[in-house]
């Protein structure tokens, strides 16, 4: 793609020596998609191979004298996924390839000279020989009857590649000058050079042109290029046949390329120049003859008195730090424009190199785990004073940027710095002032150096130690509430902004193991500590396993260091999510789970957990490390455990959502939508309040149902006396709430998530300690986050960490030469996405696959390089996984069956069959789960046809997944928005150099100028995301919420003794009625005082208040007039919930509101046994919510 003079994939000297093996392998593997997407490699092809059919990149097709109808342009930039699903036969790439540029000339100059130096390919066919053809007929018919039939003649394509240098033009620069002359000399030396390049051809015997006459067909007419069956009886007789029936007379034509230019004026003196080629041959002037030209590429010098200006890119940011990436040397149309010289040039394949950003030491002392484990002090020490050291410095920039424009925007820099400085400060404070926050920081610290202990890794990245050591303050303020300043931090949400990949998991897993041991030392002997939010289920899966790992080490440390009372809850972990991928009940039929009586009869005939070994969470046991993990149910204590084959052990891990309200774990893992859970299901007011009962058998409960505990009177027998009141839990509320992919939160998600937090924040506002959870976000794409986070949590926001003051360097980071990923830009012509998308994922597994046979390629390029050609298999097995991304499931059906057809080639060439599977949104999150810990744990040991090589995912693989040996990503077609795309890329690259080849729709406008402005748009990629859109002000919206909200409220109050509510609580209509009836009084007051409160900010100022005061007049009169109301219509119903005029949310996607419809009489019996074999089904019906 790019000569050696400028070749951008060369390995760095600095960069390490693994990762400079591991960059010679991408240009490798960068040089074979060159060759099969622009032919670029020489090779000879065998029949039926065309280069119209194989050819995908700067291509200029010839064109019809007679346009079909072409596209009105609503029509081309309309939805792409409104269009035929068939090949693109007649849709083509824009027909021109072009680059436009400023330029400035001496003033009175009236023409800018240019020089264009022109390179292009000509594809010129031959005719096949006689072993061709029979090679070609015993692979189309079968060895019987190759000689028996008529056949085409057939041809070979040869590749003759055209430089045409020096094309030396002046181009007018007067206000619509177009001088018809100007370019004439150039253009005739172009096209001198092409036809010599076709009469040269064509004085060679063995050009193929048409022939005179062939047998006739049924009509009685002669065909053209048709050999009779005689011709092939054998080699003379073919060579016989095609000399005699030659068309010798047949006149060749030669391809009309046209070179253009013109100029127009800017402000300033400077003019717009475009330079272009296109092609003008019609495709009536020879039926025989392919007259489109392929690769076509052109670079552009000034002369004498011209230089070319750069521009600033239309959306790069106004932001001091990216000034120098900000200007491009011009744009290219059909192509990407790069700087060539002291001009520029086209590029059909434009790369860009994504440098490695590491953790930058800045004088601090190694933060070993173990170092700090033993003792914190000196290693914290060195920090603060690096810190000092470093706002100085940032201070003394801020002094020499005092008169220029961006002085106040590097003073808000510095400020962000010097307040995560002063927070660091503060944090160490709090380890002094508290022994037990110590030495929760010490034990986390001791986890981690067990967890890693057979990993490279020892010690935190700098920024992830700062973060931990900064948000200590709203731990300590648990116990010091007194203190004003810890207090303050919980009035801000703090949101983790760092590269995907970067190590944010890590430094939020930190920060929680120090809150589990605090909790512990202080005497919260069970509950919840930290709740884990993701908006989707598959992130949640994701976290789950290294989750996981973390808490079995925390709780094995904690059990041999005695900490806390022997009587304390053991961590564990909870994984909230519901639906398809864990029961929320065990009772009742949902996804996977056949409901209770179907799986205790498995459980009973010893098949239980064979049947489930696709709905496993975790397959290897973190105490041993075997794939041994099976599910078991519990019959008796009526769980669903995972449990190890091998060393007999039960995961400290609860899957089902009833279990999680019953057993209350250190940590819970959930999706967004679980906090609708508060409206249907009474038992998660154990997350404010804690449990008022226990069940020696069952574990914790609130609300009795017909006497016993919530396993139900089918598992439970109350024992005489009642249950034993569970012990208070000592500050029952989460200390710790992370919100992870933070950007997700958007749209209706996110306002429906905004009114869910408010309400949380009130429910936490009157239990325990009265101090609301610390709301921590994770996101690697955020853009003006402040309004986000100001309306999801009503808190004031902050980002962590600060930038420095020039780009890729910060206190805690820099950037080395290392490459972390290549990203390559395919814009195809003819060709679908999904098509070449298929093409590149084939290419790349056959060459891995190759190598791994025979690496005498690789070999010789990393000697060219001087790199040690040793261990070569190692070096290969990260580059073995490939995955495509799609964006739709219907691309992902193709790339499956090009993947089976690949599979089967490779086998047969004897490159072993390759293992793939699709994973979209409608796959199970256990199957998910297996497919992504399947890549993990393979090995070289296992055989290369039986290790997972290829998948195919849809956006449900866009975020969390973090595989060490996917390094190989193919797109076809961008994702919707810049925020998708840098988390897509991101799951290639993570430890070793990854290569991202994006291949753009060429009939959406928007795909094609991101290809033009590929260069810039990745240089910028981190500013080119959008602002999330939030709305919690939304009428829409807020109606919405507004019934699960009051009936967490309800459920609230079903635990506040003052409002004198039923044992029971208030999830049926039956107590609920009674209660309502008699305490309405009491209730009305408290819910008008505590409904507005879940809509306001949590922290005066943050939003606007009139906005505010709208919302929640807006709200209290939907509340008097809509919902209350309804409230006092008799007891239908069975649940509370569907008294209200609108059902509470069981889900933030639940926003489409419900129409009735009615059959017509002739159905009406046929409707009734639908319905009525359909609630028979499900046995749950009203009272199996789904949220």
């Amino acid at each position: 793609m790019n000569d050696a003079r400028n070749n951008p994939l060369a390995p760095h000297p600095d960069s390490a020596a693994d990762n400079q093996r591991e960059t010679v392998l991408i240009e490798h593997l960068t040089q074979v998609l060159a060759d099969r997407l622009a032919d670029r490699s020489g090779a000879p092809h065998t029949p039926p191979w065309t280069p119209r059919d194989h050819v995908v990149v700067g291509v200029l097709p010839a064109v019809a004298a007679t346009p079909r109808h072409l596209p009105a342009p609503d029509e081309a930039t309309a939805d792409p996924s409104r269009r035929p699903v068939e090949s693109l036969r007649g849709t083509q790439a824009p027909p021109v390839l072009a680059l436009d540029f400023r330029v400035s000339t001496a003033p009175g100059r009236r023409t800018a000279q240019l020089a264009v130096h022109c390179r292009f390919a000509l594809y010129l066919e031959d005719i096949a020989s006689y072993a061709e053809h029979m090679e070609y007929l015993r692979g189309d018919e079968g060895p019987s009857g190759a000689h028996a039939r008529p056949g085409e003649l057939l041809g070979v394509w040869r590749r003759q590649d055209v430089h045409v240098p020096d094309l030396v033009i002046e181009v007018p620069l007067g206000e619509g000058e177009r001088d018809p002359h100007a370019l004439g000399e150039a253009q005739q030396v172009l096209d001198r050079a092409v036809r010599r390049a076709v009469d040269a051809h064509f004085t060679r015997p063995e050009a193929r042109r048409p022939l005179t006459a062939g047998p006739q067909s049924r009509q009685g007419r002669r065909r053209r290029n048709v050999l009779p069956a005689e011709a092939m009886a054998d080699e003379e007789a073919f060579h016989s046949h095609v000399a005699a029936l030659m068309d010798r007379d047949a006149a060749p034509c030669a391809p009309q390329l046209v070179l253009s230019a013109h100029a127009q004026a800017l402000d300033g003196g400077d003019h717009l120049v475009r330079v272009s080629l296109h092609n003008e041959s019609d495709t009536a002037q020879s039926d025989w003859q392919d007259l489109s030209v392929y690769d076509c590429r052109f670079a552009v010098l000034p002369g004498d008195g011209i230089s070319i200006v750069p521009q600033r890119f239309h959306l790069a940011p106004r932001d001091y730090r990216l000034e120098a990436l900000a200007e491009v040397i011009g744009r290219g149309t059909g192509c990407a424009a790069v700087p060539h010289g002291s001009g520029l040039r086209t590029e059909t394949l434009p790369v860009h190199v994504q440098r490695t950003v590491v953790p930058r030491q800045a004088g601090v002392r190694h933060p070993r785990w173990s170092e700090l484990a033993d003792e914190p002090a000196p290693i914290l020490d060195s920090v603060e004073v690096a810190m000092a050291r470093y706002s100085r410095e940032f201070a003394a920039v801020c002094r020499a940027a005092q008169q220029l424009p961006h002085h106040k925007a590097i003073e808000a820099d510095r400020a962000q710095f010097d307040d995560e400085a002063r927070r660091f400060g503060l944090g160490r404070e709090c380890l002094d002032l508290d022994p037990d926050l110590k030495l929760a920081f010490q034990l986390a610290n001791e986890v981690f150096a067990r967890v890693n202990k057979h990993r490279k890794y020892d010690s935190w990245r700098l920024f992830q130690l700062v973060y931990i050591v900064s948000h200590l303050p709203a731990l300590a303020v648990r116990e010091h509430p007194q203190r004003a300043d810890l207090r303050a931090e919980l009035d801000h949400t703090d949101v983790l902004w760092f590269p995907a990949g970067g190590g944010k998991t890590e430094a939020y897993l930190g920060l929680i193991l120090t809150a589990l041991f605090y909790d512990r030392l202080r005497g919260k002997h069970a509950g919840v500590t930290a709740w884990l939010r993701f908006p989707l289920r598959m992130l949640s899966v994701q976290q789950l396993d290294r989750t996981l790992r973390m808490l079995i080490a925390a709780e094995t440390l904690r059990a041999e260091r005695q900490i806390g009372s022997p009587h304390d809850d053991p961590f564990a972990l909870g994984y909230l999510a519901g639906g398809t991928g864990s029961p929320n009940d065990l009772h009742w039929e949902r996804g996977w789970w056949r409901g209770w009586e179907t799986e205790a009869a498995a459980t009973r005939a010893g098949t239980f957990a064979e049947d489930h070994l696709r709905d496993r969470l975790v397959i290897t046991c973190p105490y041993c490390e075997r794939d041994s993990v099976r599910l078991r149910l519990d019959t008796d204590a009526v769980r669903l455990h995972h449990e190890c084959a091998a060393c007999q052990r039960i995961l400290p891990l609860h899957v089902s959502d009833v279990e999680v309200y019953r057993t209350l774990p250190a940590i819970v893992i959930s999706t967004v939508d679980k906090l609708t859970g508060h409206s249907w299901f009474p038992e998660f007011t154990a997350f404010q309040h804690g449990p008022r009962h226990r069940c020696a058998e069952h574990g914790y409960f609130s609300f009795p149902r017909f006497g016993v505990c919530s396993a139900g009177r089918d598992h439970c027998t109350a024992p005489k006396g009642g249950y034993p009141a569970a012990r208070p839990i000592k500050d029952p509320v989460p200390a710790l709430t992370v919100q992870d992919e933070m950007h997700l939160l958007k749209e209706e998600l996110g306002a429906f998530n905004a009114h869910y937090e408010g309400m949380i924040a009130e429910l936490q506002s009157g239990a325990g300690s009265g101090l609301p959870s610390k709301v921590l976000g994770a996101s690697a794409t955020i853009e003006q986050y402040q309004d986000q986070l100001r309306q999801l949590y009503g808190r004031r926001p902050r980002a962590f960490p600060a930038p420095g003051w020039t780009l890729g360097e910060s206190f805690y980071t820099t950037t080395r030469p290392d490459f972390r990923r290549v990203h390559i830009g395919v814009l195809p012509h003819k060709r679908r996405k999904a098509d070449v998308a298929a093409i590149v994922q084939g290419e790349l597994l056959t060459e891995i696959a190759r190598l791994q046979e025979e690496p005498k390629a690789l070999r010789e390029r990393l000697a060219l390089h001087g790199l040690p050609d040793s261990d070569l298999p190692r070096l290969l097995f990260p580059y073995e996984v490939s995955l495509a991304y799609v964006n739709s499931k219907q691309h992902g059906t193709q790339l499956d069956e090009e993947l089976g057809q690949l599979s089967d080639d490779l086998q047969h060439a004897g490159l072993d069959r390759v293992e793939h599977a699709v994973l979209t949104g409608e796959v199970p999150v256990p199957e998910l789960a297996a497919a992504i810990a399947r890549v993990q744990r393979e090995h070289l040991d296992i055989p290369r046809g039986e290790r997972l090589r290829a998948l195919v995912g849809t956006s449900v693989l866009s975020h969390g997944v973090d595989l060490e040996r996917l390094n190989l990503l193919v797109l076809a077609g961008m994702p919707p928005t810049a925020a998708d795309y840098i988390q897509v890329t991101a799951r290639a690259g993570r430890t070793h150099a990854g290569l991202v080849v994006t291949v753009y729709d060429p009939v959406s406008r928007r795909e094609r100028s991101m290809f033009s402005n590929f260069l810039s748009y990745h240089r910028l990629l981190d500013r080119m995301v959008t602002p999330v859109p939030v709305n919690k002000y939304a009428y829409f919206a807020a109606r919405r919420t507004l019934p699960g909200i009051v009936l967490a409220l309800l459920h609230d109050a079903a635990r506040d003794p003052a409002l004198k509510p039923p044992p029971e609580g208030a999830d049926y209509s039956k107590d609920f009625k009674r209660w309502w009836s008699a305490q309405r009084p009491l209730l009305d007051p408290w819910l008008e005082r505590r409904i507005p409160a879940c809509y306001r900010e949590r922290v005066a100022g943050v939003n606007g208040r009139g906005l505010e005061n709208d919302l929640v007049e807006r709200i209290i009169e939907t509340w008097r007039q809509e919902e209350r109301p309804n409230l006092n219509k008799g007891a239908e119903e069975k649940r509370t919930a569907y008294l209200f005029l609108q059902q509470p949310l069981t889900s933030f996607r639940d926003i489409d509101k419900s129409t009735s419809f009615q059959s017509l009489t002739s159905s009406q019996d046929a409707f009734k046994a639908l319905a009525t074999n359909t609630a028979d089904s499900n046995k749950g019906g009203k009272d199996e919510p789904q949220p």
